[in-house]
């Protein structure tokens, strides 16, 4: 992690220092509940919580000293004593100014991960990779803004031999600047779909911001991606790249990929077993869009002199992220928690993942929450999930208003003849299906982040129920 004075960050962020300069910190941090022992505490101002407003406990956590908005002393603010402090005009760009200085002092390789869905996923499986190349540093949860990309790599030590970032987007523009801070020399782009709609308007805007990334690997000498061509909007971007000097290889089903999945078979126990070419192996994981998602970290490892032997001996043993696809069995009953997020594309890999894992279930209950940010779209795109879940639920619970109306409507246009139920939340969702829930169900839940369907899967996996 990083290691520095105050008098060398003053000059690389363009600040002043308030205090003994001469003080030095490692590592940073911005959560006082955290240890901050030694630390730099980064004061991120924001509209509910403010770090200006615990200076006191960063200081009881531990922490040496701040990086601080000089908007602090013009409102009379004063430090605690004890603690010397960088002040900037603004916090956010001084630690991404910081971030860039500390990549230019990393020794190992630097991965970026972007793409509509499937970062976190892939970012998990190539971390548990590259974990057989030595140590390294990854992003945590889905630390991909321009909070979470520069704290990651503040994070790193310079002799890691690797650093895998997710750099995410909900606006144009914000890819190109992230990956400019982390310049790293090889990038993933995942399957691109219509998430984020509202901000972008359509699907080859989104696929031109993921593609992006590719402008600023492409000036690192003997920058390489990997990027998935199962959609056309990505292949347009990759056709006006061709002669950059960028080296690509794409990946996924597309016949013409140079790295694709030529085989799976879904295993009676779970997870799959999965064909690349020469590679076979068998991959713990749920779904057609995780065997894709193997195929990509499949290239990177080899790129980085992973051997096969030791790819397939960890597909065999991973575990899905927190919330994407993950089961539950409770007292008889298959409960997928596949809650973090949900896009169009997320939501019918969802679907058709809980097809293949519940085909032998007595009921098989799918739980809908709302997609959001999808613009003008949102109707018929609802509309759309609707008509796919008709064909692969036996009930269906929809919440979120209007979009539950939406679905509901697109089940019953394919002639849905199972129970449909439609909730304003999840509070009214949980308190109808929750008495109703009996052995030999399999319940899939999948919505947005705003709808929080996390709340009712916990209600649901409350273990020493009796399921009659």
């Amino acid at each position: 992690m990083i290691e520095s004075s105050l008098d060398e960050i003053a000059v690389v962020v363009k600040g002043r220092v308030v205090g003994d300069g001469s003080r030095s910190f490692r590592g940073v941090g911005t959560d006082t509940r955290a240890d901050l022992k030694g630390r730099l505490f980064v004061a991120i101002p924001g509209e509910n919580h403010d770090g200006h407003d615990h200076l006191e406990a960063a200081l009881a956590a531990g922490a040496s000293s701040v990086l601080i908005e000089s908007d602090f002393f013009d409102h009379g603010g004063v430090l605690p004593e004890g603690l010397n402090g960088v002040v900037v005009t603004s916090v956010r760009p001084a630690l991404a100014a910081m971030a860039s200085a500390h990549r230019a002092d990393l020794n190992g390789v630097v991965i970026g991960i972007t793409g509509s869905s499937g970062k976190t996923t892939v970012r998990s499986m190539a971390q548990s990779v590259l974990g057989l190349k030595g140590s390294g540093t990854a992003s945590i949860r889905s630390f991909n803004n321009d909070l979470g990309v520069p704290l990651t790599i503040l994070a790193a030590s310079k002799d890691d031999a690797w650093l895998l970032l997710e750099i995410g987007t909900n606006a144009p523009g914000e890819i190109a600047s992230l990956t400019a801070i982390a310049r790293p020399t090889i990038g993933i782009i995942t399957g691109i779909g219509r998430a984020h709609l509202g901000g972008f308007g359509s699907e080859a805007a989104i696929a031109a911001e993921k593609a992006s990334m590719l402008d600023v690997i492409g000036a690192e000498p003997g920058g390489l991606a990997i990027v998935n061509v199962d959609g056309s909007a990505m292949r347009l971007e990759l056709d006006r790249r061709r002669d950059s000097g960028l080296e690509i290889t794409t990946y996924g089903e597309a016949d013409d990929a140079d790295r694709h999945l030529d085989a799976r078979e879904v295993l009676p126990s779970g997870g799959q077993r999965i064909k690349i070419g020469d590679f076979w192996a068998d991959l713990s994981l749920d779904g057609r869009h995780n065997a894709i998602n193997a195929v990509g970290v499949h290239e990177l490892a080899r790129r980085l002199g992973v051997d096969d032997v030791g790819v397939a001996a960890v597909f065999r043993t991973l575990e899905p992220p927190a919330m994407r696809f993950v089961r539950h069995s409770i007292d008889g009953v298959l409960v997928i928690d596949d809650t973090y997020n949900a896009n169009p594309e997320s939501m019918r890999a969802s679907l058709e993942t809980f097809a293949e894992v519940a085909a032998t279930a007595e009921r098989r209950v799918v739980v809908l929450g709302a997609m959001h940010e999808l613009g003008p779209a949102s109707e018929s795109l609802h509309l759309e999930i609707g008509a796919l879940a008709a064909g692969i639920a036996d009930e269906l619970v929809l919440v979120g208003e209007p979009e539950a109306t939406w679905m509901q409507r697109g089940a019953r246009a394919k002639e849905f003849a199972g129970r449909v139920t439609t909730s304003v939340d999840v509070a009214a969702a949980t308190a109808f299906l929750e008495p109703r829930v009996r052995r030999g169900d399999a319940i899939l839940l999948k919505g947005s982040r705003r709808v929080s369907l996390e709340i009712m899967v916990r209600g649901l996996i409350k273990p020493g129920e009796v399921r009659a």
